[in-house]
């Protein structure tokens, strides 16, 4: 996407944030709940801003070394764009060095654009939680990246 500026963003994005997860999620979290996350000390949060509007954004949690991609949304009308691969890339470059054992998190099973983008970018599949969304009902893929080099690999965490 021309313009797209991908930047570290704080409370005062919430609202905004608010409305991007209301155009793009079935469950979306409320304005409060993103802000109490980004107030923990523990999450961090990107946005993907182009041509004066928010496009994306992408949350990152961080626990004793290891990561856990809480969201990625692009909104509707940007989407196919990089948006969401210019997110990712900025995540995984922060966590780099914050997550020595990896960033994981949780896909649905029928989210197959997200799916490839994960796998693109370095993520492999290591598990399935049956039944793990609600609306509608339907599994989650479980998926692993590690930085380079560091923590342990997929095959670890699988118990293989």
């Amino acid at each position: 996407m021309t313009g797209l500026v991908v930047r570290e963003a704080g409370p005062e994005a919430c609202d905004a944030l608010a409305t991007l997860e209301a155009a793009s999620f079935d469950v979306p979290w409320s304005a409060d709940a993103l802000g109490e996350l980004l107030a923990d000390g523990l999450t961090r949060a990107w946005v993907g801003e182009a041509a004066g509007g928010l496009c994306g954004a992408g949350l990152l949690r961080v626990v004793a070394g290891e990561g856990e991609l809480l969201r990625i949304a692009v909104h509707p009308a940007d989407r196919r764009h990089g948006v969401g691969r210019a997110l990712l890339r900025a995540i995984l470059s922060a966590a780099a060095d914050a997550c020595p054992y990896g960033v994981h998190l949780e896909v649905r099973a029928s989210n197959v654009a997200a799916r490839h983008l994960y796998a693109r970018e370095g993520f492999v599949d290591h598990g399935r939680r049956r039944d793990y969304y609600q609306a509608p009902r339907e599994d989650a893929v479980l998926m692993h990246w590690r930085p380079a080099g560091r923590g342990p690999g997929a095959a670890e965490l699988a118990g293989e």
